[in-house]
């Protein structure tokens, strides 16, 4: 079992396994809003323990220094949403996206795929590199018409092969950055399929180009959407 000390997430060594849906931490010496919020509630402390073991994955990949610089700004957040347990819940989630991709990005660079490197950095919002660009298709004219088709397609899909906790992440952030008025229950409908259309939209304008009529297109897309840069980009300051 991983044993790297949590110091930067604020986190104590594992509670027994023979307490079920117990945090990583002990519950006893909660202190803040966040901590005791995520005692009270089984659900919230079996995801927080999920948390904690992609974060031990993450420090097995790039060392535990740099992993607890990108875990100290998660639990900024974290702790932000005092008592909220919609609010706690997404942030979880969000760090849980967020040390996967990191760690895929690190496994990318081990083997040397640039094309999957590149996508990872582009949807973490890595200076080193651009966002993918769909190629020209041969100086074909398309249709406006099979171009739309072919995008609705190809979001509706990366959507699908999510998890159920990141499609209701990620409809969680389109909320909280206002581009989506409807649930969020990690069901595709035409409040999301608006709601990404309107990302797309405004992403374009600020020179990010998702291809997401290829499949690696639409999952470098909602990689974005559970990226620092969507945070800090599209969430206003009083919804994070």
């Amino acid at each position: 079992m991983h044993k790297a000390t949590f110091l930067a997430l604020g986190l104590m060594t594992a509670m027994p396994t023979g307490l079920a849906a117990q945090p990583s931490f002990d519950c006893d010496d909660a202190r803040t809003a966040t901590e005791r919020t995520i005692c009270t509630s089984p659900g919230l402390a079996e995801l927080e323990q999920r948390m904690v073991g992609v974060y031990g994955q993450l420090v097995d990949r790039i060392g535990e220094a740099e992993a607890r610089r990108i875990a100290d700004i998660q639990l900024e957040r974290r702790q932000a949403c005092e008592g909220d347990a919609a609010c706690i819940e997404r942030q979880l989630l969000t760090s849980i996206g967020i040390f996967r991709a990191e760690g895929q990005a690190a496994i990318a660079a081990e083997g040397g795929n640039d094309e999957v490197l590149n996508d990872l950095r582009a949807a973490l919002g890595r200076e080193d590199t651009a966002p993918a660009v769909a190629p020209p298709e041969n100086g074909q004219d398309e249709d406006e018409t099979s171009r739309a088709e072919e995008r609705a397609r190809g979001i509706a899909e990366g959507f699908a092969r999510l998890p159920e906790y990141r499609r209701r992440n990620v409809q969680g952030r389109l909320r909280d950055a206002g581009l989506l008025s409807g649930p969020v229950d990690g069901v595709w409908g035409p409040g999301s399929a608006a709601a990404v259309e309107a990302l797309l939209s405004t992403a374009r304008e600020s020179g990010r180009n998702f291809p997401v009529q290829r499949p690696e297109g639409a999952d470098a897309l909602y990689r974005f959407i559970d990226s620092d840069p969507f945070y800090y980009e599209y969430i206003p300051a009083d919804a994070r």
